[in-house]
């Protein structure tokens, strides 16, 4: 379904689709440099630095195209698929993605030794079609100087990519159909912002006086030169330089030394991104933050001891989240109630020729997608009740922080103890589970952090695709094919640098081999020491849970209270750490701006604020660049 037809936005064309495969290994290569190598992750936050970066380039070239040869000049529905196959491609190529899934293919053969007893704790279990355990194969993998292109190697490599390639597709369909069915009451109905498409959108409207706007240049001007001048002290010290990423300080004498200690950072793209968020998710954010801290200050100075986990975060999060999912369907029920007289061929007044795919055939795909993700996971090992259960709750953390995105926009979203291993382990304990589905679950985890996805794109993607008049359908052909693309070149570039560098032989950061370690230690821990159900996390679950009902109530009853529920949820981002000083100052500024200007005031500094994020973004890759390109130590501008 690409488009030849120059005269309709049609958006996905043949020579995008030409321009992302050209560009997708190239720009895999430089994420690896950034997240395996040296200590910078550009996937963990969106709208994608990497790619913004990609589309300037792509829009520079297309000026400059304009003035000797307007028949090649892109046109804005053009460059804004572009912008979704590219960061759909990053995503899978991402730290928590495919990086630490290939991390864990082969680290259970290669470091089994007699004293870990992995051989007697796990091997059987392993799944050998999405594992390798040919040791003549691992050996070039761990120690470089190989080639990946040697026949053995591609013999015993390819069937388990497939197997994975196979896995993540499954899951972009399931996710494409759930998009599906939530899009027109989220994005029509309840008329949810999207802020993070705003700076793409706007950089690709051809009728935008984006670009020619002199607040945005103001913006772009103040944190460039921020990046420009803290680069510059990293290769000359003897300057000065501003402290706007994260710095650490600890507390020795009470009470501020019952908080452990405090992290501070100002990134302007943070402070950008983050003035689009709603006011009442900034108070509540914050507020429920600060709250959280104060809980965990009163747990070190009563000496709660016997309660380590106190205040259970995570737990109150997962609770938290599965009382959201029951609110959404709640406030969606005479959607969804469409929805399903349409499955069933009842008469409805619901259209669906608009959408990506029928309704039907979203619903039915959504239901058969999930019992072929669990097949696929009964058949890698795990028991098929668990199997079940695992697809289901595999899927609460994507639709929340799809969620957050689309109504918040909050930047980074890490939420690593939400994953289903840890929430199966507390409620039905690893002595319950058993060796057999705890190896599964630490081999078949498809996403370890939750901070790239690919359902949050869809859902951008679809609402991309709704503003600029670009063909539904056409939009959902260019994310399935810049899905499958990803996976292959992700796999393809990390195996390649892999046998030549050598996983283990201390080119790469530590996460070449740390998310394998991890894992397998901690399946080390929950097979030689399991462990029954944690009644107290159970008990914090469901403290969440009503937290969460209650903030809806409240939501629905008093829509003045400027208590958010997505705040509650917010709050225990992992990242949040780093995130409350660009919060604070967002929410004064933007109220103080509301207050005494208005929203035409709040709408002219809009532009300001899109210029932080993207002289933050440009000069913050162009030193990314430098350090690859230099093998030298230059400024990173995240985290």
């Amino acid at each position: 379904m690409i488009s030849t037809n120059r005269d309709q936005h049609q958006g996905l064309t043949w020579r995008i689709l030409f321009i992302v495969i050209l560009i997708a290994p190239i720009n895999c290569y430089f994420l690896i440099q950034m997240e395996l190598v040296r200590y910078t992750f550009p996937t963990w936050v969106v709208p994608l630095s990497n790619v913004i970066f990609i589309l300037v380039i792509i829009i520079i070239v297309n000026l400059l195209l304009s003035r000797i040869w307007p028949s090649s000049v892109l046109r804005s529905d053009e460059l804004i698929v572009l912008y979704v196959m590219l960061s759909l491609t990053t995503t899978m190529a991402g730290c928590d993605m495919l990086q630490a899934v290939l991390s864990v293919l082969g680290h259970g053969f290669w470091f089994a030794t007699e004293e870990n007893e992995w051989k007697e704790l796990f091997w059987d279990h392993l799944p050998r079609w999405l594992t390798v355990s040919d040791r003549s194969v691992l050996h070039g993998y761990y120690t470089g100087d190989s080639n990946l292109y040697l026949p053995h190697h591609l013999k015993v490599w390819i069937p388990v990519l497939l197997g994975w390639l196979f896995l993540f597709f499954t899951l972009a369909i399931i996710f494409l159909c759930l998009n599906t069915i939530l899009r027109r009451q989220w994005a029509d109905r309840e008329r949810l912002t999207f802020p993070i498409i705003q700076l793409p959108l706007e950089m690709t409207n051809s009728s935008s006086v984006f670009f020619r706007n002199k607040r945005m240049w103001l913006g772009i001007g103040i944190a460039s030169s921020i990046g420009l001048l803290n680069g510059l002290s990293v290769i000359y010290p003897s300057l000065p330089s501003l402290p706007i990423t994260r710095r650490s300080f600890s507390f020795s004498e009470l009470p501020l030394s019952l908080y452990g200690g405090i992290t501070v950072a100002f990134y302007p793209f943070a402070i950008g991104i983050m003035f689009l968020m709603p006011i009442d998710v900034l108070f509540s954010t914050a507020l429920f933050y600060f709250l959280y801290r104060n809980e965990v200050a009163l747990a070190e100075a009563m000496g709660w001891r016997g309660l380590p986990k106190f205040p259970y975060l995570d737990q109150q999060t997962f609770g938290a989240f599965v009382g959201l999912c029951i609110f959404f369907i709640w406030i969606g029920k005479h959607h969804f109630r469409q929805v399903l007289e349409s499955v069933l061929r009842q008469p409805t007044g619901i259209d669906d020729m608009n959408q990506p795919i029928r309704y039907q055939t979203a619903f039915w795909g959504l239901c058969g997608g999930l019992f072929l993700f669990a097949f696929a996971l009964y058949k890698a090992g795990m028991t098929f009740w668990i199997a079940i259960i695992f697809a289901v709750l595999f899927l609460i953390t994507p639709i929340i922080t799809t969620r957050i995105r689309a109504e918040s926009g909050i930047f980074v979203h890490a939420y690593h103890w939400l994953a289903p291993r840890y929430t199966l382990g507390t409620i039905l304990g690893t002595r319950r589970l058993g060796p057999q589905n705890l190896t599964v679950l630490s081999v078949c985890f498809f996403n370890r952090d939750y901070r790239p996805q690919q359902m949050p794109h869809q859902l951008e993607a679809l609402k991309i695709a709704e503003t600029t008049g670009i063909s539904q359908k056409r939009m959902m052909w260019a994310i399935l094919i810049s899905t499958a693309i990803g996976i292959l070149v992700a796999f393809w570039v990390q195996l390649h640098m892999y046998y030549q560098k050598g996983a283990n032989s201390g080119y790469f950061g530590p996460w070449a081999l740390g998310y394998g370690r991890e894992y397998f230690r901690r399946l080390t821990n929950w097979i030689s020491y399991p462990t029954n159900t944690d009644w107290v996390g159970v008990l914090f679950i469901g403290i969440g849970f009503f937290i969460m009902i209650i903030l809806t109530y409240l939501r629905v009853k008093f829509f003045w209270l400027p208590l958010h529920p997505l705040g509650y949820v917010m709050a225990s981002n992992q990242e949040m750490s780093d995130l409350w000083a660009p919060i604070l100052i967002c929410l004064a500024l933007k109220w103080t701006i509301l207050k005494h200007g208005g929203i035409r005031s709040y709408r002219h500094a809009v532009p300001f604020f899109l210029g932080l994020v993207l002289g933050d973004y440009l000069m913050g890759i162009v030193w990314s660049l430098l350090s690859v390109l230099l093998n030298a130590e230059m400024y990173q501008f995240y985290p």
